[in-house]
């Protein structure tokens, strides 16, 4: 006799295969909860990768950039470096008897490099005039206005002034800048007769006190009594601030201060037909007496020109512009002459 004996069949939580469990959750919804959940965390992953990716590619990029910039300003300091030296080098030959613009110097040298080019050029310094030429005291003793109370190269701005009649009207006035001018760099605090000092600068509605002491720059002349936005900006192609007085070269000015020649009891301009009667004749003069000569055909025998000139040169700006890649660098030089060569005064940036 066979006893059969039916046992339900058990999972291992104790619950009969056949008799639903109410504590498990669906499966399926649960699954699909967590694949959602892996794929944003996936997807956050690939964006925080490639966003990392992305600044340190930047991040490279900048600093491969910088780097060749630095490289490349290096090797255009260095340019700038060998383009002084080889200047100077030529320049110690030329002859010092005279300085004129139909010499080799007054040429600019361009030369091809690897991956880029120089361009050098020379321009005389002692073109222009410099205003701490006039520094000098006034003459004591004698009224403003009276000739013999300046001296030359303070009579030569005043007529320099007066070549712009829109801007200064009257000989008055180019006298009353003269001595604003004086009274700026002078050490004392007691006006000239038209000048100005401190009364005058403090009482502005912006203050300030004049420098006394000698110009550091072109700019500061913008600061003085009577020198107009417009009238700097005229005069600004014309003059120069070197710290020691500097002779105008009279082969290389330009034809506007032929105008500030004249003798020592006028202080008018020169006419414009007796100023080009001044300008040499062969491109330069190559002598002092030369000029002289031109002197006594303009003014008569014997006379001397109130001028403070010479025919040869003491400063040079060399110019360097170089290429290279990306990079775009000009620097200027101020050479000095020596004996027996050039000495580098100063150098700067132009941006």
């Amino acid at each position: 006799m066979c006893v059969c004996m039916n046992y339900p069949n058990f999972n291992l939580r104790g619950v009969p295969y056949n008799v639903p469990d109410k504590r498990v959750p669906n499966n399926m919804a649960a699954l699909n909860k967590a694949r959602g959940a892996v794929l944003i965390l996936a997807l956050l992953i690939v964006a925080l990768v490639a966003g990392l990716g992305i600044k340190f590619a930047g991040d490279y990029q900048l600093g491969l950039a910088r780097a060749e910039g630095r490289w490349h300003g290096a090797q255009a300091r260095a340019y700038g470096y060998s383009a002084e030296g080889f200047v100077i080098t030529n320049l110690s030959k030329d002859s010092t008897d005279y300085d004129s613009l139909d010499e080799l110097w007054a040429e600019p040298i361009p030369m091809e490099l690897e991956g880029g080019g120089l361009l050098i050029s020379l321009t005389d310094a002692n073109s222009q005039f410099n205003l701490n030429n006039l520094v000098d005291p006034l003459v004591p003793g004698k009224p403003s206005g009276d000739p013999t109370h300046y001296s030359a190269s303070q009579r030569m701005f005043i007529r320099l002034l007066q070549t712009f009649p829109e801007l200064v009207q009257d000989q008055s006035k180019a006298v009353e800048i003269l001595e604003s001018i004086v009274d700026w760099t002078d050490s004392d605090n007691t006006p000239a007769d038209n000048g100005a000092e401190d009364s005058y600068y403090l009482s502005l509605a912006d203050p300030y006190q004049p420098a006394n002491v000698p110009f550091r720059s072109v700019e500061e002349l913008r600061m003085v009594r009577g020198i107009t936005p417009e009238l700097m900006q005229a005069l600004r192609p014309y003059i120069t601030v070197f710290p020691k007085k500097q002779l105008l070269n009279i082969n290389t000015m330009q034809p506007i201060l032929y105008r500030c020649i004249n003798v020592s009891t006028d202080l008018t301009p020169l006419p414009e037909a007796q100023a080009a009667a001044l300008m040499p004749k062969d491109k330069s003069y190559k002598q002092k007496g030369d000029f002289d000569s031109a002197v006594s055909r303009v003014f008569g025998s014997g006379v001397v020109a109130d001028a403070d000139f010479d025919i040869k040169t003491n400063l040079f700006w060399l110019t360097t512009r170089v290429e290279i890649g990306d990079q775009r660098r000009t620097a200027r030089s101020l050479l000095e002459r020596g004996q027996p060569l050039f000495t580098v005064a100063r150098r700067e940036e132009v941006y």
